[in-house]
């Protein structure tokens, strides 16, 4: 049985945590679609007691956050204890992001993820310019379409503006720091010299 370190504990947490949440904003968008088409297809819905609203608004938010937070668990593991290199790998990774600062760190999240959240945005954007525009009892259907998709377009193209500046304001804060490159065949070599030995 091996023990693990403080830095292996605190590595492993970091990963059931970003996979805790991953699953509980997946669960409570789940929740808010249940509600959202509810009035539509089960009005009776809000007729229920308070307690079972309550719970159908909770369990898949919670189920969702219990079950990637496992998966993301087990995941690391699998990383972690699979051979010396990736161990070495993940916790070189692991003292890097730790020796971000917070600024840094938000700016990395999202930067990485900056296409889906440009994605989530536009679908957001699409969506409330429709609401919007559909209010209009002037416009026929295809004026309305074509208005909420210009709006919707306006406002991609200034987060696609916001993006190019992101990316632009990341490069000037990393030219001085050197970043971990990895090279997977050179993790897959190390596996197999080390499994000769």
């Amino acid at each position: 049985m091996k023990l693990i370190t403080d830095e292996e504990k605190r590595a492993h947490n970091r990963s059931v945590l970003h996979g805790g949440l991953k699953g509980l904003a997946l669960g409570t968008c789940l929740s808010i679609g249940i509600y959202a088409m509810a009035p539509r297809h089960y009005p009776r819905i809000f007729s229920l007691p308070w307690s079972i609203r309550t719970a159908i608004f909770v369990i898949p938010p919670a189920f969702a956050a219990s079950v990637n937070g496992e998966l993301c668990s087990n995941e690391f593991d699998y990383d972690m204890y699979s051979s010396e290199a990736s161990q070495r790998r993940l916790l070189a990774e692991h003292r890097r992001w730790e020796g971000l600062t917070t600024s840094e760190k938000i700016v990395e999240s999202v930067s990485s993820r900056k296409y889906l959240i440009i994605t989530g945005l536009w679908a957001a954007s699409m969506w409330g310019s429709w609401h919007y525009v559909n209010k209009d009892p002037l416009l026929t259907k295809t004026q309305k379409f074509v208005t909420a998709r210009m709006y919707a377009q306006f406002l991609t193209v200034g987060l696609l503006l916001g993006s190019i500046g992101l990316s632009m304001w990341e490069e000037n804060i990393n030219k001085n720091k050197k970043k971990i490159e990895f090279n997977p065949d050179d993790e897959a070599l190390e596996e197999v010299l080390s499994q000769k030995s």
